[in-house]
């Protein structure tokens, strides 16, 4: 059973997503139903949807963990003592999207059926999902600047243009076939943060 940082045992919130993100690797979204769910996180149905509205909501809720779960460990990459602030800032950037490669890696067959139908509300969310990031990534570039090592004079547009540029490589923008090979979409990506990250620093 999976632990949470503090030791304690996954929540049944947590059991719930850990089996439907299990289920969507064997049979898809479309596929799955909550009755399969619930068998498969050995609750009753009605516990369900104590937690969550429809089969839709348990997806979204699922993608927001993900999100979550990366915007996390970019906070750890920031707040931990020592460390160049440029190879931090160098480190979020890619564990915003690796993170997300990687926790949807099982499922990623799955990933177009869930954004076709959970679309309009995941857009709400992302938009959230992104001033998030944004004033993190903000942070990083004023301590650069504040350091010397970072040459702009607007870090939260800054940040803005940095993560749009990294869009490109997130789950959601790539097709199934790309998903299938996380080594490459890491490979590009550190390509292109480190250009990004050469624009920011060159005097």
């Amino acid at each position: 059973m999976r632990l949470t940082l503090a030791g304690t045992k996954t929540t049944t919130r947590d059991q719930i997503l850990d089996a439907t993100e299990r289920i969507m690797a064997r049979y898809g979204f479309r596929k799955m139903t909550m009755e399969d769910i619930a068998k498969e996180a050995r609750v009753g149905r009605r516990t369900i949807y104590l937690y969550f509205k429809n089969k839709e909501d348990v997806a979204l809720s699922s993608i927001g963990r993900v999100v979550e779960s990366a915007q996390t460990r970019m906070k750890d990459v920031l707040c931990a003592e020592g460390g160049d602030i440029v190879e931090k800032l160098r480190a979020m950037l890619k564990e915003r999207v690796m993170g997300r490669v990687r926790a949807v890696a099982e499922y990623h067959e799955s990933l177009d059926e869930i954004f076709e139908v959970v679309r309009p509300a995941y857009i709400e969310r992302r938009r959230q999902y992104f001033f998030t990031e944004q004033d993190l990534i903000s942070q990083a570039l004023e301590i650069g600047i504040e350091e010397g090592k970072v040459h702009m004079s607007n870090p939260m547009g800054t940040a803005a243009i940095l993560l749009q540029a990294t869009n490109a490589y997130l789950p959601y923008s790539l097709s199934v076939r790309e998903l299938g090979n996380p080594d490459q979409i890491e490979k590009q990506l550190s390509q292109m943060v480190d250009l990004l990250i050469n624009g920011v620093t060159k005097k």
